[in-house]
């Protein structure tokens, strides 16, 4: 083997592969710009999602006007990877921030895992009134029992079904750990199937 030999490094390959894997990631938007970051990425023809609510507002004049707002404030997930948000982040977009947590002892940006991303967005996507944002803390989900929904607008979404404060019966919670949390109205017991 000769002196100027060096090992391939592993580790670069790795983080390499990381840089180009598309993910959704959880980013923070400042001063509630959620909406105006979502028009970007569609022009830019980035996947992105924000969960919203129509809610009734009143003008000025009096007059009631429906509105879409977010439901989740200064949050925006992006099905990218880490290399194209960083370009977003740097010229297109710099009040983009990553949310950042802790996972093995190592310091990263947020990703929430697919098929956990599918059932938020059913469940937020829908034009739903009686959907409830709720505080993790409010709700007993280890108590819970996981279960997927079978049938109605919400069929597919995993989740799970217990009692929520506020709410007389129990309630399939989609949640995001660490994040938000979201009940569903009452679903019919025949509409859910017990999960293992």
């Amino acid at each position: 083997m000769s002196p100027d030999y060096t090992p391939p490094l592993v580790e670069k390959k790795q983080e390499k592969q990381t840089e180009k894997t598309v993910q959704w990631y959880v980013l923070r938007v400042t001063y509630q710009r959620e909406m105006i970051a979502a028009r970007r990425l569609a022009e830019l023809g980035i996947e992105h999602f924000v969960p919203t609510r129509v809610v009734r507002a009143k003008l000025p004049n009096g007059r009631v006007s429906l509105q879409r707002r977010a439901l989740v404030h200064n949050y925006i997930f992006v099905h990218s990877d880490r290399e194209t948000i960083n370009h977003i982040k740097t010229f297109e977009l710099a009040y983009l921030r990553y949310v950042m947590h802790t996972v093995d002892s190592v310091y990263q940006p947020m990703v929430v895992p697919e098929s956990q991303m599918r059932s938020f967005m059913l469940v937020t996507g829908t034009e739903d009134e009686r959907l409830m944002l709720v505080q993790e803390q409010s709700v007993e989900l280890k108590a819970g029992t996981r279960v997927r929904v079978t049938g109605g607008i919400f069929a597919g979404a995993e989740g799970i079904l217990t009692k929520v404060a506020g709410a007389r019966e129990r309630r399939v919670v989609v949640r995001i750990e660490g994040l938000v949390a979201v009940a569903t109205p009452h679903i019919e017991r025949e509409l859910l199937e017990i999960l293992e």
